[in-house]
């Protein structure tokens, strides 16, 4: 990614994340999916691990036209 990754938005897992970015590749914008901590999750540990939530990255300047990608599909 070129500029300032930001978060579109949350998935359950990486197919999903799959999923979402095979739609936003198509309309040509580049993204990603990560594991990352989850903001929501209060620094709780699962199994002495952090929890994380996987997420849709993209640029910051293509993130209005990813919800518009992924609003119209």
């Amino acid at each position: 990614m070129d500029d300032e990754p930001c978060r579109l938005l949350q998935v359950q897992d990486e197919s999903e994340g799959d999923e979402v970015c095979g739609r936003l590749r198509a309309a040509g914008i580049k993204c990603a999916v990560e594991p990352l901590p989850d903001p929501n999750s209060l620094g709780s540990f699962m199994g002495g691990m952090p929890v994380t939530a996987f997420y849709v990255l993209v640029n910051e300047s293509d993130a209005s036209k990813a919800r518009s990608v992924l609003a119209g599909s």
